[in-house]
């Protein structure tokens, strides 16, 4: 596998093809950074608070919880209060994790659950990072991942759905590049569990692995996939009875055509991105894809592949306000915008023609 792997690159890289990669990076960045500096620009990092959100909301449904409400009848209670639309049984956000947070004796409980899930996650990226390209970059991964956790432990925040979806893809992830692969799958399900924008990941893993025939692991996803059916098929039952004719409903559809405007904002979601202006955010973007680009293992599949996947969608779905979608990728791209410095030095000695500029496997591969 690593001599393919060397062999595929050097064939991939030759003079004109990492010219052209690289005057398509260039011309993409140039353009993401266009879209932040125009009126075509979206996310609200910079724009005055809007008051109460979903935080609020999800916080005072665990408040109620401890009350001795069940979810559905603090889910109702709060929806309405606050205006939110509840016709559609989409509207209503599956139980978890607030009725885990709301079941555990308190909040830094949860805390320190995600926090090890995140620690998890940094350990098995280090290892995975260092072994396909260098420590370097293993470290330059760990510090971008540490922006897209750091959410996780500030107040309130762990009670988005989102940032416990988008640490167990990339946990899923770095697991499968592993050879890890029940873990792979096992975490996979629980980001479903906790928020469907894991759909599109949770299908391109099923999709590689009907690729590439493996049966167990099929059956582990046929598992996972059945109990996840039974769980919103009960969260359906438990919606259906409480929604009333006189709920709110929403007025546009999720499909918007955002483009890379509404893509960008949802990239931002990085506490350190967050901090600086959009446009460094756009430049981020494009070294992603760049770090994206022919990372053709089982590792760079599982990690590329669902990069990509969710750029096409985040291009095509969501409100302006759904900005927060991108705390789902957030950790993911983190470890393809690591592998940056590693591909752009090799498209740049390979546009120049020289020798090709090896990462750690390629040059084991070479010295063996």
């Amino acid at each position: 596998m690593v001599e393919s792997f060397a062999i595929i690159n050097r064939k991939a890289l030759g003079p004109i093809r990492a010219r052209i990669t690289l005057g398509l990076f260039f011309a993409a960045t140039a353009f993401f950074v266009a879209i932040t500096l125009s009126p075509l620009r979206s996310g609200f990092a910079d724009a005055a608070s809007r008051g109460p959100g979903d935080v609020a909301l999800y916080r005072a449904e665990v408040d109620r919880m401890r009350q001795g409400e069940s979810y559905y009848e603090a889910a109702a209670a709060e929806l309405r209060e606050r205006g939110y639309p509840t016709r559609n049984v989409f509207n209503w956000r599956t139980p978890l994790p607030v009725w885990l947070i709301g079941k555990l004796p308190n909040i830094e409980f949860a805390q320190a659950l995600l926090g090890a899930t995140g620690l998890v996650l940094l350990c098995l990226s280090f290892k995975l990072l260092a072994e396909q390209a260098s420590v370097k970059q293993a470290l330059l991964g760990v510090f971008l991942l540490g922006g897209a956790l750091l959410p996780s432990i500030l107040g309130d925040l762990l009670v988005m759905s989102e940032l416990w979806c988008g640490e167990l893809i990339a946990l899923s992830a770095v697991a499968f590049a592993l050879e890890r692969n029940r873990l792979g799958v096992v975490a996979a399900i629980g980001a479903l569990f906790f928020r469907e924008l894991a759909a599109p990941y949770v299908l391109v893993c099923l999709a590689l692995s009907g690729w590439e025939r493996r049966y167990r692991e099929l059956a582990l996803w046929g598992i996972g996939l059945a109990a996840y059916a039974v769980f919103y098929a009960a969260h359906f039952a438990h919606v259906l009875p409480r929604i009333t004719p006189d709920d709110i409903a929403h007025a546009d559809g999720w499909v918007r055509f955002g483009g890379a405007g509404f893509l960008i904002s949802t990239v931002q979601m990085n506490a350190y991105l967050l901090l600086l202006p959009q446009w460094i955010t756009a430049v981020y973007l494009g070294c992603t894809l760049v770090g994206c680009a022919a990372w053709n293992t089982p590792a760079g599949r599982r990690i590329s592949l669902p990069i990509v996947v969710y750029a096409i969608t985040m291009s095509l779905v969501g409100h302006d306000f759904n900005q927060y979608w991108g705390s789902v990728t957030a950790p993911l791209m983190c470890l393809a915008a690591a592998r940056f410095p590693l591909r752009f030095a090799q498209l740049w000695r390979a546009a120049e023609g020289g020798p090709l500029m090896t990462g750690r496997l390629e040059a084991k591969a070479s010295s063996g």
